[in-house]
């Protein structure tokens, strides 16, 4: 009965906190005139990350606490360390939970290490425990010892916390997380604990890995099979490892099934009969798209099974993965006689994406020549995977199948990507002579509709004049002096080391949009989320239809944009270019490859939602590089916790989602009323 109940109370914590309920409570303010241009004046700070104390200032004093947990984060985002004092003094004093949480969480944003002592004495008031822990994982060793910090918490919910955030100590505390794991029933401890050893694959959960594998909770269950892998696992025990493997295949949870063929695969030819005789009775598309991805590494180039796996199975995403396995085994030929076309110019561009970059693996000469032939597709998506296999491959090698010539077409590409695929490959080994190149790139790509080209010529010009300074000539200087600034601050930062282009670092900021847009953000999503009528979007795809609740109280510029990017038709059959089984599910690209957005990125709005299953966040390249791929949690993730922000989650249609497989369409997504 206990353990059901602490199940129960689990749970409703995960839940609880998803939801945002510690933040929200029950209040549901109306916001006055003055409220609105407080929040909208942090709003535009927040956006072009300023240091705006009378903003801030004015919102830490006022009645609503949801606008003083703004202001808490936005410390913490912008960096403004004269305020961290006040974010400290927020844990002891702050009545509201909600609002001493983000406090803490601000505090791990900013990497504070001057706040350890006052996180650490926080531990003893637990109210924003969840968010303590995290921000004591962020600044880790710094804070002192793991176990001492373990030994200060009572409430259970606050030690899970810490010993989910125990993966970012270094070295990390092995047996404190194991002997954590022994000494407690409470299964969301014991869960914490597992995962740890599971994220830093440490042999001191494989003693705990078999009783797990047969625990009621799926989530237990998926965490020791990951726990069995070779990887793991002594010798002593590969047998009754690879046993409870086998007997794991017909798991009724597909996420398990998952974590069971990544975990056994990792016992080479072992598993080999094992996924042969699940292959005939599984039916979830994900399980078997793991299977393809995992027969590289336990089948051979002559076993029959890569024929027989193709031709059973027409899924874009298995036969893209045995494509990516056969080259792994060495059996590319064998899989090729199974299709009944050529793999290399096959009508999908994806599976044509498939072979350049399984014959870039290999880095020989003869498959250099067949990546090089394909640089006349019709196709840029396929033409940029060409230029990034070519310029990650040997030197030597890839200068004999005419290199040279090929870089200097793709330079002159009418693709962003293809361009911006062939500067990034000079970075490395970048001369004075290149920043020339960067600059004829940069000037080409003034008129692309995403910045990708800009940032490759800039990051060319930056890397020549770390390297090779001294060889720039005075009539380059003259050229990056007389460079008008770049208006993004992501493309000003590049380059901010660059001695001719500090007129950049001096020049004004970007122009912030007016009063009245941060305003009308606050009237039209801040306001109706704190009473009760959050935006929301439906995600249309075969699968069926996904329901994402938006955060519009924690990310409300992030709300707003996309709901504005649904309205205008933007997503209207475009696709889920990545999904990773049992991780997440990313879609929004218009290009299909996972390089494309509106041509504009939006500010990060970092918050302590945890990518609990069902998290929806922004896909990023760097901070503040997100616009429209976003991403659905498909099983609790939280290393991905405050780095990347989470702007929803899926509030039905989880049964959609876990059927995603990638190169599902999205059919549309549209704004609806809450």
């Amino acid at each position: 009965m206990r353990e059901t109940l602490d199940r129960f109370a689990f749970a409703a914590m995960t839940i609880a906190s998803l939801l945002g309920l510690a933040t929200l409570g029950a209040q549901r303010p109306s916001l006055d005139s003055v409220d609105v241009n407080i929040w909208a004046a942090l709003l535009r700070a927040q956006d072009i990350r300023s240091t705006d104390t009378v903003a801030i200032d004015a919102a830490l004093r006022s009645r609503v606490s949801q606008l003083r947990a703004a202001a808490a984060r936005t410390i913490g985002m912008n960096r403004v360390a004269s305020r961290y004092s006040a974010l400290r003094g927020m844990l002891g004093s702050e009545r509201d939970s909600g609002v001493a949480s983000d406090a803490a969480f601000a505090l791990g944003l900013a990497a504070d290490s001057l706040s350890c002592e006052a996180l650490r004495n926080a531990l003893d008031r637990p109210v924003a425990g969840i968010a303590l822990a995290w921000s004591l994982g962020e600044l880790n060793a710094r804070c002192g010892a793991f176990g001492a910090l373990l030994d200060r918490v009572r409430s259970s919910v606050v030690r899970a916390a810490l010993l989910r955030a125990s993966v970012k100590w270094s070295p990390f505390p092995d047996s404190v997380v194991a002997a954590a794991y022994a000494r407690t029933a409470v299964p969301g401890e014991r869960w914490s604990a597992l995962y740890a050893l599971s994220r830093a694959r440490r042999s001191a959960g494989a003693p705990f890995a078999l009783a797990a594998s047969h625990a009621r909770d799926p989530r237990t269950r998926e965490v020791a099979a990951r726990l069995l892998a070779s990887t793991i696992q002594s010798a002593e025990r590969s047998g009754p490892a690879v046993a409870r493997l086998d007997s794991m295949l017909t798991d009724s949870a597909p996420h398990v099934r998952i974590a069971v063929v990544r975990a056994i695969s990792s016992w080479k030819s072992l598993a080999l009969a094992p996924l042969q005789r699940a292959w005939s009775h599984e039916t979830d598309d994900n399980v078997r798209v793991t299977m393809a991805q995992s027969l590289g590494s336990v089948a051979t180039d002559t076993s029959g099974i890569w024929s027989q796996w193709w031709k059973a199975d027409s899924t874009h995403m298995v036969r893209r993965s045995l494509i990516t396995s056969a080259w792994e085994a060495g059996a590319i030929a064998a899989l090729q006689s199974g299709a009944a076309e050529s793999l290399a110019t096959h009508p999908d561009f994806r599976l044509r994406i498939a072979m350049i970059d399984g014959a870039a693996s290999k880095n020989t000469a003869m498959q250099l020549r067949d990546i090089a032939a394909r640089f006349s597709d019709n196709d840029p998506r396929v033409r940029a995977a060409v230029v990034s296999a070519l310029a990650g491959s040997n030197p030597a090698a890839r200068d004999t199948v005419g290199w040279p010539a090929l870089r200097d077409s793709a330079l002159r590409d009418a693709d962003t990507e293809v361009r911006a695929k062939a500067l990034s490959a000079f970075v490395k080994v970048a001369r004075a002579s290149d920043a020339s190149i960067a600059l004829n790139g940069y000037a080409r790509a003034a008129a692309d509709s995403t910045s990708s080209a800009r940032y490759a010529a800039l990051s060319l010009i930056a890397s020549a004049w770390q390297r090779d300074s001294a060889n720039v000539s005075d009539s380059l200087r003259t050229q990056l002096q007389q460079l008008p600034p770049a208006v993004d601050p992501q493309l000003r930062s590049r380059v901010a080391s660059v001695t001719p282009l500090q007129h950049w670092n001096a020049a004004p900021p970007a122009v912030p949009a007016p009063l009245s847009t941060y305003e009308r953000i606050v009237r039209t999503v801040i306001l109706p989320s704190l009473n009760g009528q959050s935006p929301a979007l439906v995600i249309a795809t075969a699968r069926g239809p996904i329901r994402i609740v938006l955060d519009g109280v924690r990310t409300p510029m992030t709300a707003d944009h996309l709901t504005r990017l649904a309205n205008g038709g933007y997503f209207r059959n475009l696709r889920f270019h990545r999904v990773v089984p049992a991780f997440v599910a990313q879609g929004g690209d218009p290009r299909g490859d996972g390089s494309g957005g509106p041509g504009y990125a939006i500010r990060d709005e970092l918050n302590r939602s945890p990518y609990v299953r069902g998290a929806v966040g922004m896909a990023l390249s760097g901070p503040d590089t997100g616009g429209s791929q976003f991403f659905l949690t498909l099983a609790p993730q939280p290393h991905l916790d405050g780095h990347f922000t989470v702007f929803g989650r899926v509030a039905s249609g989880q049964s959609a989602m876990d059927a995603l497989t990638q190169g599902d369409t999205i059919m549309n997504i549209s704004s609806v009323p809450q």
